[in-house]
């Protein structure tokens, strides 16, 4: 028997760092700032749980999502263009260890293939490696004697549900495949009331979990343009003393975030705009402190 849909769950894509987990929060900050009904733009998407969820949830009337990975783009670009060839194609492959390593070796020529065959690769070993990490394990290991299996995570009938959700709503997701700093830039000129959540590679463990991580120069590159910015906008992060120094002057929050690919709770935060308020829409988080600006 399939498994019931979790309505909290809109998008596809298991994604490392993901932020749906925080939608309380982001809720609330919408209602304690009259954000309701803007427009929400994610400069590095990823699985873009947070920004599908404020979208269906009526708090967001577009969303703006973008992603430099070609695997990733690919995978969002098919979804919203081809939506009944892609779940067609999942109605059908078969979650076996023998196609696991064909959509492995299509990554290794991720910017020749063709983009509807890279949406397969990356989608199939999203759903079938530990945490979704692309380019990580396979779930249950490769002679599969796991307590898990290849296909723990692949529920056929739930993930075409989702995708045909979304592409009913197509014309309310812009996507585009631009460097994080040019696309912000992009809204930053756009005209319309544009809220902006970042949430960039982490810090620490950016190169084991992402095909496109930051070095020092890129974060410190991305926070000279951030703090530039006329339209309000939110930086999430791993808790570190290097990210702390770049928005030394900021107000932030730190608090406590389940951390999917490492099973673990670690320390994260979050910096603002100075115009947002957070007085109440703080509480939604797990043990939060604020922290005072230098």
């Amino acid at each position: 028997m399939e498994k019931k849909v979790n309505t909290n769950y809109y998008s596809p894509l298991r994604y490392p760092g993901g932020k749906n987990c925080i939608f309380s929060f982001v809720s609330k900050l919408f209602y304690e700032n009259n954000f309701i009904g803007c427009s929400y733009a994610e400069p590095y998407a990823g699985g873009a749980g947070l920004a599908l969820r404020l979208l269906f949830e009526g708090y967001v009337n577009h969303v703006y999502i973008n992603d430099l990975d070609r695997s990733i783009y690919s995978f969002w670009l098919t979804i919203l263009n081809r939506p009944e060839e892609f779940c067609e194609w999942i109605s059908e492959v078969e979650i076996t260890m023998k196609n696991w390593h064909k959509y492995k070796e299509f990554q290794k020529t991720a910017y020749e293939l063709d983009e509807f065959e890279l949406a397969k690769s990356t989608f199939f070993l999203n759903r079938t490696n530990v945490s979704g990490v692309i380019k990580g394990g396979v779930i249950g290991g490769q002679n599969q004697t796991g307590k898990y299996k290849i296909d723990a995570r692949f529920n056929k009938q739930d993930l075409i549900e989702r995708i045909k959700r979304i592409a009913e709503l197509r014309d309310r997701i812009t996507l585009t495949c631009m460097d994080g700093l040019t696309f912000i830039n992009k809204m930053n000129r756009i005209n319309e009331e544009v809220f902006i959540y970042l949430d960039p590679p982490y810090y620490q463990k950016g190169a084991d979990l992402y095909m496109n991580f930051y070095s020092n120069s890129d974060h410190q590159k991305l926070s000279r343009q951030v703090l530039k910015m006329k339209k309000k906008w939110m930086v999430s992060y791993d808790n570190h003393d290097f990210i702390l120094n770049l928005y030394a002057q900021e107000r932030k929050i730190l608090y406590k975030l389940s951390q999917a690919a490492s099973n673990r709770v670690g320390d994260e935060i979050i910096v603002f705009s100075k115009e947002i308020n957070f007085t109440e829409s703080v509480k939604a988080l797990k043990s939060p402190v604020i922290l005072n600006q230098i």
